[in-house]
């Protein structure tokens, strides 16, 4: 009898462990998504071929964001960055100062759904389409 409870105590711990290093590995292993209201993700603005695509970045250390926008249909790809200016507020310029004639240096506002920006003199509204960014293409493609 007392062989038989030595050998459940020691399934019990073994399981015991088995489970925990489960919970570990899950725990080290999942990135969650950006917290809700957050500007990280993927926005669209346009459909079909007309399509026009901003995706924002985690922010780095500094706070800022790197940004990737894509008009597929005029082969334009740029990369720049979103500075945090105060509650909801937000500074955009691109990487390579030859693109701003495209996208200028701006302030925008984020209501947790979506922005709008000026891209060559016009006014574009983007919409959230998920809050993990997407990069269309080769990352080298965008400057």
């Amino acid at each position: 009898m007392d062989h038989g409870r030595k050998r459940k105590h020691r399934i019990l711990i073994s399981l015991c462990l088995l489970v925990s290093l489960l919970v570990l590995l899950v725990s080290c292993t999942y990135t969650s998504p950006p917290p809700s209201g957050t500007i990280c993700g993927t926005y669209v603005s346009g459909e079909g071929v007309y399509e026009k695509i901003f995706s924002v970045d985690q922010p780095s250390a500094d706070q800022s964001h790197a940004f990737y926008y894509a008009d597929q249909h005029n082969d334009c790809y740029i990369l720049g960055q979103i500075k945090p200016q105060g509650e909801d507020s937000y500074l955009l310029s691109c990487q390579d100062p030859n693109k701003a004639d495209i996208i200028p240096d701006q302030a925008f506002t984020y209501d947790g759904k979506g922005f709008s920006i000026t891209i060559q003199g016009q006014p574009f509204s983007f919409q959230k389409n998920g809050d993990t960014p997407c990069i269309i293409g080769d990352i080298a493609r965008y400057s």
